[in-house]
């Protein structure tokens, strides 16, 4: 009988992107230890493409317009080669799935500038459809302990039963976040260059990978006499307001929750959570 797969803690590549967007040791780990992992179950959030062609969140603005069709393709043996060159590293391998997955965005074809332009979601969700492209639409599981009941449980879960954040407004560039004493933060959402810039960064101190997304995507504080302070440092901001426009980056971002996915086990009726990482979407590879 095969041996039951032991589930590890694990961060996704996805919600975890603003906490040290994805600190990299942790993120090799988990690719190496979810290599031989799975599970999934849910209601359909996500629009499944039809054939290789999607419909991004936010896209790309040129001219005043915003172009938010995409497309994919199947990754080949040429590509497999270019991916396994990136070694163990999530960051390359995310990025190299990319630039060799993404056909187009609008009218351009991908490069690295457009990759490091589009918003985390985006790049995600493009991910996801590279996968579909490749392996199809499912997620096979096999053994996996219920922690509730140790019953060991098979599972197919579609690509589209992930949870998916979706923008109310797809134009908007700019939000706002109250913070105390009647002041708000006027912010971005974090993009590719964003996650490299945090990615750039040695060590494993995640106070100071905070601080750079916050120094990038802070674009002004309104002070409570209406008086502005452009891109202030962000050592300056209190510890309240980081951790308050950290959590709406979060939770603002669009694209698949790949933490929050969960299935309720039949036979003991409990929700059993399934967080999903790249090495799970591309096991094989």
């Amino acid at each position: 009988m095969t041996e039951p797969i032991v589930l590890p803690d694990f961060d996704s590549f996805g919600d975890q992107a603003i906490k040290g967007l994805e600190n990299p040791e942790d993120a090799t780990a988990a690719t190496q230890a979810l290599l031989k992992e799975d599970r999934n179950s849910g209601e359909p959030a996500i629009r499944e493409p039809a054939e290789n062609s999607l419909t991004l969140e936010r896209g790309i603005c040129r001219e005043g317009v915003w172009y938010r069709d995409a497309e994919v393709r199947e990754l080949t043996g040429a590509d497999e080669e270019a991916i396994a060159a990136a070694g163990n590293n999530s960051y390359k391998i995310f990025e190299a799935l990319l630039l060799r997955g993404v056909r187009t965005v609008g009218n351009e074809f991908m490069n690295r500038q457009l990759a490091g332009e589009l918003l985390i979601g985006d790049r995600e969700y493009l991910v996801m459809a590279i996968r579909r492209a490749t392996f199809g639409d499912e997620l096979d599981f096999t053994e996996l302990p219920c922690p509730h009941c140790d019953e060991l449980v098979d599972l197919t879960v579609p690509l589209g039963a992930i949870p998916f954040t979706r923008l109310d407004d797809h134009e908007q560039t700019e939000f706002e976040v109250p913070l105390r004493r009647g002041e708000t933060a006027v912010v971005r959402l974090p993009n590719g260059e964003d996650q490299a810039a945090v990615l750039s960064l040695k060590g494993d101190n995640l106070a100071r990978q905070d601080s750079e997304i916050l120094s990038r995507c802070v674009l002004r504080i309104r002070h409570a006499d209406g008086t502005e302070t452009k891109r202030p440092p962000a050592t300056t901001l209190g510890m309240s307001a980081r951790k308050k426009i950290l959590a709406f980056l979060t939770e603002t971002q669009p694209g698949p929750r790949y933490n929050d996915f969960s299935f309720t086990h039949d036979t003991c009726g409990k929700e059993v959570p399934l967080p999903i990482s790249l090495a799970v979407l591309f096991r094989g590879m």
